[in-house]
């Protein structure tokens, strides 16, 4: 039980940090995204070699960079996770937290269609009922919109997309991070010594975002150290249900601290989203227990 507190407290921080991410970013938003998105790399590579040098752990990342197999999976990890992290950034800087909060909503049923597409995994009727109604969700925030919501779509599909090849993979967290930023890293440190943008954004640096721009690694590898943590310590359908945690946050951010307007049109399209995602979950409750009682 004590183990599972620890678990539970462990994701539960990990969820609530992820939920306030764009408060941190927003600090930064007098400077170019991709300037941002470069220091993130940088600074995150920079802090989980770090960790793994100090733990002793840092052969892992040399056998995964040796090992062919992973690679092939762990570049386009790489790539997912670059266009994750760099709209994301982008949409809480320029007002579309809310198109971002959809997007994590739906992360999980994107994540129940690659399984069924790529892994052949078994569902149920329900499971493709939350499928259906996330769908209409998405088409009314598209006709209320007037454009097709990019940003929601990108995020979701990006991050599930990650998932799957980290799954492939079989890199555990902070050994994937420093892997993948540490891939990444040249590409990041060639904009930012030859991009006319990273020199406008240079010229405004204060001492204030130069330290959190420092901090962009611990920021972005923390709630990873804490999520697997506990998700090692929890059942799969509790860390299913915190999951929603942090788009949650996210929406009340856009709305009360941002005053990104909540239109009648968002709110169903929000409502179709969550009433799929509470039968997803039902579903999801249902098979794990199943599973249980014939082991």
């Amino acid at each position: 039980m004590k183990d599972r507190n620890i678990g539970l407290f462990s994701t539960l921080t990990c969820y609530i940090l992820w939920g306030f991410l764009p408060l941190y970013w927003h600090a930064l938003e007098n400077l170019n995204s991709v300037f941002i998105l470069a220091n993130r790399i940088i600074w995150s590579a920079v802090f989980t070699v770090g960790l793994l040098l100090i733990t002793k752990k840092f052969g892992d990342v040399k056998a995964v960079l040796r090992d062919k197999k992973k690679m092939c999976f762990m570049i386009p990890a790489a790539i997912s996770i670059t266009i994750n992290w760099g709209v994301y950034i982008w949409a809480v800087n320029s007002g579309h937290l809310l198109d971002s909060s959809i997007g994590y909503y739906m992360n999980p049923l994107v994540v129940f269609a690659i399984g069924i597409v790529l892994f052949h995994e078994t569902s149920s009727v329900m499971d493709w009922i939350s499928l259906g109604l996330a769908t209409v969700g998405v088409l009314i925030a598209t006709i209320a919109y007037g454009a097709f919501p990019w940003v929601a779509i990108v995020l979701a599909l990006s991050f599930g997309i990650y998932g799957t090849l980290k799954k492939l993979a079989g890199v555990g967290g902070l050994t994937s991070i420093a892997v993948e930023t540490l891939l990444l890293a040249p590409f990041a440190l060639a904009f930012l010594a030859f991009a006319p943008a990273s020199h406008t954004s240079l010229l405004q640096l204060t001492p204030l975002t130069t330290v959190l721009l420092v901090f962009t690694g611990v920021v972005t590898a923390t709630p990873l150290i804490l999520f697997t943590f506990g998700v090692n310590r929890l059942p799969l359908t509790t860390v299913g249900f915190l999951q929603y945690l942090s788009p949650t946050i996210q929406l009340l951010i856009g709305v009360l601290v941002f005053r990104e307007v909540l239109t009648q049109d968002r709110i169903i399209a929000f409502a179709f989203i969550a009433v799929a995602l509470v039968l997803y979950t039902i579903g999801m409750v249902q098979r794990t227990r199943k599973a249980h009682l014939q082991a």
